[in-house]
């Protein structure tokens, strides 16, 4: 499956920052929009609180996430990713490996380890981790 994330720079920008204000925690965003043949176009992203307060995980409000599904719904819109931060390299760790199974969206992690912000793509296809090109518009 060849797949590529399009997403505006500022909406980017708005997310690396986001994981920067919640540090030393994960960050995490849901990412809404529509899934073409072999893009996903970010129209909308709601950054959320990590409710595990974890600097290795995150969760998200259930109730607060169900009312944004719906929201989406009624405007046409799917969830199309989850964007996370990570304390290591911007990859997949082995919960994320598991969440994927659950939630096949495009996974966008950031990473601070090389001193800036830096974020990867992925997607679970048929039990394997495929890197997804990020194309900013």
């Amino acid at each position: 499956m060849r797949l590529a994330l399009q997403i505006s720079s500022s909406d980017l920008d708005m997310l690396h920052a986001h994981a920067e204000q919640s540090l030393p925690l994960e960050s995490v965003a849901l990412l809404f929009g529509v899934h073409e043949s072999s893009t996903v176009d970010v129209m909308r992203i709601e950054l959320m609180e990590n409710k595990a307060k974890s600097m290795t995980t995150f969760e998200v409000d259930p109730e607060i996430e169900y009312r944004l599904l719906v929201e989406a719904e009624s405007q046409k819109q799917d969830l199309i990713g989850i964007f996370h931060s990570h304390p290591a390299p911007p990859k997949p760790s082995s919960s994320d490996k598991r969440n994927m199974k659950l939630n096949p969206v495009v996974w966008l992690i950031a990473s601070k380890m090389t001193g800036k912000w830096e974020s990867r793509a992925y997607i679970m296809d048929d039990e394997e981790i495929i890197e997804v090109e990020i194309i900013l518009v």
